[in-house]
């Protein structure tokens, strides 16, 4: 039997800067894509590497980036101008999210600066938004 799980109930949540800092969940939101992970590589080839293959080490770590999928309401507190998600791309600040898997499976909190907000306003459907977040630093997992 596999111990799979379904992704419905997943949530996001935007922090508000305060002290102590208070989430609060998008509206919404339709997809997510999780942190996007990568790693570079130092080559470290030399005189000595066996059988003319190169070699490499570990190097810095990109935790990536973070893509919403969302029913774009432009009057709702997390996704406005003022509190929402088109504040946090309009102020510029590295801000903190939350993205959250159900019951309890994981929740991955990191900092990150919004860089794309391309609303999609199609004739045939409802408008949708399609928010970026680029990660900056390590998240935590838990």
């Amino acid at each position: 039997m596999s111990n799979a799980f379904w992704v419905y109930g997943s949530s996001f949540q935007i922090g508000d800067g305060a002290t102590p800092e208070n989430f609060a969940t998008v509206a919404e939101v339709r997809d997510m894509t999780a942190p996007s992970f990568q790693r570079d590589t130092i080559e470290v080839t030399n005189q000595d590497s066996s059988g003319g293959f190169r070699e490499f080490i570990a190097g810095w770590r990109d935790a990536g980036e973070v893509t919403l999928e969302l029913n774009w309401l432009p009057g709702n507190a997390t996704h406005d101008e003022s509190t929402g998600l088109l504040s946090h791309y309009l102020d510029d600040e590295v801000r903190n999210y939350k993205l959250i898997l159900p019951d309890t499976v994981l929740t991955i909190a990191f900092a990150g600066v919004i860089t794309d907000f391309p609303p999609d306003l199609a004739l045939e459907s409802q408008g949708t938004v399609s928010v970026t977040i680029k990660i900056t630093g390590e998240p935590t997992f838990s």
